[in-house]
């Protein structure tokens, strides 16, 4: 695999990164093949580009046994920690890059170098990045992935990186892939998926090609609650208790006002209609004796890991065309086609319900959750044998008592999102008065549908309450189970699209020669249209009237226009050095334009080592939700403690709950500036070994983001700076909601280094070994959090709020082959991080901070291809059965608690096979 021509033996070292890096890339390209690389318009010999490019080949995603494009990436040391609800369902179940930690909307993703839309489903402040799901998986040839800014090639959005999805070209043969896996312990999770891709005409003989590809994949679904990964709390965190919430099952009544809480179904006979507490999904607190000096004043909180998803169930499938037609020997004409499909069903725990949980009134306060005190259902019994009076329950006397409950009558909320990508290209290349040329247009939109169950609306339910015939405390009977059907939120409440319309043109050529040969220029142009149509179909969703969902949700439609001019020169002033100039200007019709040059230097004195350095500017443009939407509801990831309770209220649960956020969009944003840095050394001392080491280094300005509620609540310095001016409180005190307006937050500096290592063995009878290791480490991540505020740090430490930034990771690789037989074993690596002391406390209530183990995996597969036309696989991921490591925080990826749904896949060992068949 590794084996090199001394030309292409460069390109391989300028490249690297994960999978055995860009060997199978570098065998593809002659002495004098004319290439375009993912980071720069001018085709040259692959020998002569030095840009730190990631290279997965096909070959290399099929021997790691991945099944799609978040599986791939997650191999890849640039990229920290994906952005993914795919994982559970929950949110919007999509999944997007992360490079360098910057978030989805700082890496640009790209299809054959082209745009594609991002997701419609978008919010202000949040992400609006291209959904990896997308992505046409059986189509790719390859993955290119550029570990460098590139604004000054494609303008916004590539300011941490760019990842080019290349999919296959004259392709001419046919094929049909099987794939099936099952977890070892059987708990969920199992794969089945099966691919075509076929391929008629050659182009060099035939003057046409076509390619058509088609995948299907399939998921079922693992219950928390089968695996208990949330229960490692007692062992890792001495003293700690699950990850609850005070609106648990069966339900509790407020007494004095909210600062005692009495569960019936916590005592041994709590009357009739009373369930009792489930230890399976509800844990008993203690608040002390009673008044009647006798019995304990007992109450039970929700486990609410118990009751969601560590993964969903899931259909993805993709639909990929491309012809192509040589017009005559200089000129092709190509047209693409693609669509994808995901459809997950994410379910979290059913409808927590407490005032708190609800909409805030316009008069800031809370609506209260109130039964009658003469319904069937009430504890009055109950109550009254702990010594309770109507004045502890009913202090106003109006007949009716406050109650916090959770709604397992109506099951869970399921969210049942359909994300698709309708995809359509064309254009022509070729060669005209020695200018290679490129021209296409595209058209691309993800659309977005939402589908609702298990919902509650706020104002109907509390409506039914009143009427003393739904039983918080214990199972209903028909008449509460009609009333709860008639409260429910069902059916589709979102249907958005997201458009992106492109024409773009370049072209390149050699315009002289200099003492290292000739000098080439790219000129090109872009002109793009995108749209925005996040329309909520319900006006109640709309409107954020139902209970625990993602809080209003208004309708944002908005269009912006760009124009780009873009150029790029290479000048080999000899044979050793070569010094890249590069330039872009692009112009917007609702912000103003952004100037970015770059600089790209390459010295080469012999074949055996090479020097690489580059220095640019980027930006990136505020997204359509941040300038345009109107101001929308929802609540803190996680639980959080209010340093100001109201006095005499401390063990109040509306004290330490997930707050109110609200969310301002703001039409006079700055687009977000960057600068990043880079240089490098690669090394080739003897064949076969090759070591790659960059510096890197990237510094923003008028960073675009919100300080979010989380941020805000769990950062000291952060509350005493901003608790006076963006939380509201009720006229009894309590926190009525947070304000976390988009705007330009300050600076952000990250610089890490990139190690990239790989070598080949011949072992004679015994086959060949390549072998490669290829890591990131992370010297600096800090940020503002607020203009001319200190900067923070957040590498290896999660504060809440945001992404925990790991400090290292790296992916090793060992690939065996001999004859018909192959074999790759690999590890993933990810280093722990510290969570600090208030999200361990808001999480598991204790107040210290917690080392995360690092994150290990070990995968294994070995190939066959003695049968004709045909290669049969055998893999294991997750070789040792490693457990992912406990985590306090329930936001490191969705709602997933006990694990970093981010970072690691909750599956233990898991088996899969593979068989494909070559049938022309």
């Amino acid at each position: 695999m590794f084996h090199r021509t001394p030309m292409a033996a460069s390109l391989v070292l300028a490249m690297g990164s994960g999978l055995l890096g860009s060997a199978a890339l570098a065998q593809s390209a002659t002495d004098t093949q004319r290439v375009e690389v993912t980071g720069s318009s001018i085709k040259r010999l692959a020998s002569e580009t030095a840009l730190p490019v990631t290279v997965i080949s096909r070959e290399q995603i099929e021997q790691s046994g991945a099944v799609n494009v978040e599986d791939v990436l997650r191999r890849v040391a640039a990229i920290s920690g994906l952005v993914s609800d795919s994982t559970q369902g929950a949110g919007y179940a999509t999944s997007n890059a992360n490079m360098r930690s910057l978030g989805p909307n700082s890496t640009l993703v790209l299809l054959n170098g082209r745009r594609l839309a991002g997701h419609p489903f978008g919010s202000i402040g949040g992400s609006v990045a291209v959904d990896l799901n997308s992505i046409p998986f059986a189509a790719l040839e390859r993955i290119e992935v550029l570990r460098d800014g590139a604004s000054a090639i494609y303008g916004t959005d590539a300011v941490a990186g760019v990842i080019n999805f290349i999919t296959r070209r004259d392709y001419t043969q046919g094929e049909i892939a099987l794939r099936y896996g099952d977890t070892e312990a059987g708990v969920g999770g199992r794969e089945t998926g099966v691919s075509l891709a076929l391929g008629l005409g050659d182009l060099g003989t035939d003057k046409f090609n076509l390619l058509v590809t088609g995948n299907v994949k399939k998921q079922t679904r693992i219950k928390a609650v089968d695996q208990g990964l949330y229960l490692r709390h007692a062992t890792e965190v001495a003293g700690s208790s699950p990850p609850t919430s005070y609106r648990g099952f069966p339900g509790s009544v407020f007494i004095q006002g909210g600062d005692v809480l009495i569960t019936p179904g916590a005592y041994t006979n709590p009357g009739a209609n009373m369930a009792a507490c489930n230890p399976v999904n509800s844990i008993p607190d203690n608040l002390g004796r009673a008044p009647n000096g006798t019995d304990d004043m007992l109450y039970c909180r929700a486990i609410y890991a118990a009751l969601v998803d560590n993964l969903p169930d899931s259909t993805k499938s993709d639909l990929f065309t491309r012809g192509t037609w040589a017009l005559d020997s200089s000129t092709t004409l190509f047209a693409e086609a693609s669509f994808a499909r995901n459809h997950t069903i994410g379910r979290v725990a059913p409808t927590p319900i407490s005032g708190d949980a609800m909409k805030v009134l316009p008069n800031g306060n809370y609506p209260n959750v109130l039964m009658p005190t003469s319904s069937r259902y009430f504890p009055l019994a109950l109550l009254t044998r702990l010594g309770f009076t109507a004045a502890d329950w009913d202090p106003d006397g109006d007949g009716f008592a406050e109650i916090a409950t959770r709604s397992l009558d109506m099951g869970n909320r399921v969210n049942d999102n359909t994300n698709e990508q309708l995809r359509l290209v064309t254009g022509v290349s070729g060669l005209w008065n020695q200018w290679d040329y490129d021209v296409g247009l595209s058209v691309a939109q993800a659309r977005g549908t939402l589908n609702y169950s298990g919902y509650l609306l706020q104002d109907p339910y509390l409506a039914a309450l009143r009427t003393g015939n739904i039983n918080p405390f214990g199972p209903n009977d028909a008449t509460g189970q009609q009333l709860l059907k008639d409260a429910g939120l069902t059916g589709v409440v979102r249907k958005s699209k997201s458009t992106v319309i492109g024409l773009d043109a370049k072209m390149s050529r050699e315009i002289g020669r200099l003492d290292g040969g000739a000098m080439s220029l790219a000129v090109g142009t872009d002109v793009r249209q995108e749209k925005a149509d996040d329309r909520p179909t319900n006006a109640d969703y709309s409107a954020g009237a139902h209970i625990g969902g993602e809080g209003s949700v208004p309708r944002t439609s908005a269009s912006r226009k760009a124009y780009a001019l873009f150029s790029e020169l290479a000048m080999p002033f000899s044979k050793m050095v070569e010094l890249t100039a590069a330039a872009r200007y692009d112009k917007y019709s609702d912000f103003g334009s952004s100037f970015n040059p770059a600089l790209k230097l390459r010295i080469q004195p012999d074949r055996r080592w090479m020097v690489r350095a580059s220095a640019g500017t980027g930006f990136r443009a505020p997204t359509l939700w941040d300038v345009n939407s109107p101001t929308s509801n929802t609540n803190t990831a996680d639980v959080q403690v209010d340093p100001n309770c109201p006095a005499g209220h401390a063990g109040d649960p509306r004290c330490k709950t997930q707050f109110n956020v609200r969310l301002t969009s703001d039409p006079t944003l700055k687009p977000e500036r960057s600068r990043q840095f880079s240089v490098g050394v690669v090394l080739e001392p003897v064949r076969d070994l090759s070591l790659a080491l960059d510096y890197w280094a990237i510094r923003k300005s008028d960073q675009i983001g919100v300080i979010s509620g989380d941020q805000l609540m769990s950062d000291p310095a952060l509350y005493a700076k901003y608790a006076a001016t963006r939380i509201t409180r009720t006229t009894d005190g309590f926190i009525s909601s947070i304000a976390t307006p988009v705007e330009n937050l300050g600076g952000l500096r990250t610089s890490g280094v990139d190690l990239d290592v790989r070598a080949g063995f011949g072992l004679g009878e015994y086959g060949k070994l390549g072998v490669s290791f290829a890591g990131t480490y992370i010297s600096v991540w800090e940020q503002q959090n607020g203009k001319g505020s200190a900067y923070k740090s957040y590498v290896g430490v999660s504060t809440g709020g945001v992404q925990p930034i790991p400090r290292w990771q790296h992916t090793l690789g060992f690939d065996w082959s001999l004859g018909v037989w192959g074999a790759t074993l690999e590890n993933t690596f990810v280093k722990g991080w510290t969570e600090s002391a208030a999200v361990v406390d808001a999480n598991l209530g204790v107040a210290q901070p917690y080392n995360v183990n690092d994150t290990t995996r070990w995968n294994l597969a070995v190939s066959y291809k003695g049968f004709k036309n045909t290669r049969l696989g055998l893999g294991v991921r997750n070789l040792l059965d490693a457990e992912p490591p406990f985590v306090a925080s329930s936001s490191y990826g969705s709602h997933s608690a006990g694990f970093a749904g981010s970072f690691a896949d909750p599956r233990g060992r898991f088996w899969y096979l593979t068989a494909a068949y070559q049938f022309k």
